[in-house]
């Protein structure tokens, strides 16, 4: 089964013979999955902040929150290593969100013209209740809404347009800026 989905990821008309790589990938993904729903459990993340400078001025404008999975045994965990199983498995939904209001309850704590930049994922935005999570977030922490920026990626725009550009404009509308995050790495590269 692994060598199938395997040539199937890779392209039509191939195939692949399984290899022992293979088992050890999936058993580490198990093993990041597992660990992944006991972090969200136990608070095991944390947020840190990329400051953001202000060409203009010379000053920094905001901070981008990054998240890091401290695991009790493995230490930190960079995001390449642990988001692309939350991906597929939706637990990046919660940890999104709790990133969401982590740096909405950080950043208010900041000068006033700071805003924060705070990553989306598609997961999150196609769940369909974006903003009543972004609007729970900036009142839970009495943040303004123009403090927060949402970056989202490029592939969020691949879905259903009219739907994805009527969110983006209630967002707009509350005060909320969008960015477009790694543009030029993924489809239109």
């Amino acid at each position: 089964d692994l060598a199938l989905y395997r040539a199937k990821a890779e392209s039509r008309g191939t195939f692949r013979f399984f290899e022992p790589g293979m088992d050890a990938r999936l058993r580490e993904r198990r093993s990041i999955e597992a660990g992944l729903r006991v972090a969200i459990r136990e608070g095991q993340f944390e947020v840190l902040y990329q400051p953001l400078l202000d060409v203009r001025s010379g000053t920094i404008g905001g901070f981008e929150a990054l998240v890091r999975w401290n695991h009790p045994t493995r230490g930190v965990i960079q995001p390449m290593d642990f988001v692309p199983v939350a991906e597929d498995t939706s637990l990046i939904i919660p940890i999104g969100e709790w990133v969401l209001r982590q740096a909405c309850r950080d950043a208010v704590h900041w000068p006033e013209h700071v805003k924060v930049a705070v990553n989306l994922s598609p997961a999150q935005f196609k769940r369909g209740d974006l903003i009543a999570v972004t609007m729970n977030a900036l009142a839970a922490a009495n943040l303004a809404p123009e403090r927060l920026e949402l970056e989202i990626t490029e592939s969020v725009l691949l879905h259903d347009e009219a739907w994805v550009r009527s969110v983006l404009e209630r967002l707009t509308a509350l005060g909320v800026s969008i960015a477009l995050d790694d543009f030029g790495t993924g489809y239109s590269s």
